[in-house]
């Protein structure tokens, strides 16, 4: 029977509408001329020998180098056993081993499900940095940790949207995943327009402009 098939007509509404233009048409295109350099080399007719992504704004795409501290600690939690390995003392610096040791004890292992709202220990690191930072006392309890930006974003604007009248103001250029979770809740966009001969400053003008044409228009911003 054609309930019992997944078509275009049964899907959410709202996921057909939503688009991650971070994988759309040029990110494509680029993929299919890597794909062409790869294979044919300078034969490929092409007048560059690579393609940089840069759609996604990532900085390492351009040979940024990654934080190694970082990338240190989540190699000894990630795999514990190099923690008693003869050479890790020659490859690790003794505050990434310390740091990896330290968060292990207080974690355990890091396959694991946390909390929430986040490792409790590493909330509480994140409340003293605050501490330190503001001078102004910050508490673990109302830090929520996430998966990356991008899951910020969606759980905010879940808390937020109560409705298709909803509204949220994005600046233009934006990232995609803005307009993206708004069409997956049902909500509209309020656009505002980043000067580009101001260094992509804030035009208030243009914002007021389009915070009110948005109410006007019946939309709760």
């Amino acid at each position: 029977p054609s309930y019992r098939v997944l078509t275009n007509e049964r899907i959410n509404k709202h996921v057909l509408e939503a688009q991650y233009a971070v994988r759309g048409a040029i990110p494509l295109r680029a993929e299919e001329l890597r794909e062409q350099l790869e294979e044919n080399g300078a034969d490929a007719g092409l007048p560059f020998d690579s393609v940089v992504s840069c759609n996604i704004g990532n900085p390492q795409q351009l040979d940024q180098k990654p934080l190694t501290f970082l990338r240190q600690i989540a190699a000894l939690t990630e795999y514990p056993d190099l923690l008693n390995h003869p050479s890790t003392a020659q490859i690790f610096p003794q505050d990434a081993i310390d740091r990896a040791r330290s968060l292990l004890q207080e974690i355990g292992s890091v396959g694991a499900y946390s909390h929430s709202m986040g490792v409790p220990a590493i909330r509480k690191r994140v409340a003293k940095f605050i501490d330190e930072r503001d001078g102004h006392p910050s508490s673990p309890s109302q830090i929520y940790l996430t998966a990356g930006a991008s899951n910020g974003v969606s759980n905010l604007l879940q808390i937020l949207i109560s409705g298709p009248l909803d509204g949220v103001l994005i600046p233009i250029p934006q990232y995609p995943l803005y307009t993206a979770a708004l069409a997956l809740n049902a909500a509209r966009s309020v656009p505002y327009f980043l000067d580009e001969s101001a260094d992509w400053g804030l035009d208030v003008a243009d914002l007021k402009k389009n915070l009110a044409k948005a109410r006007h228009d019946g939309t709760n911003v």
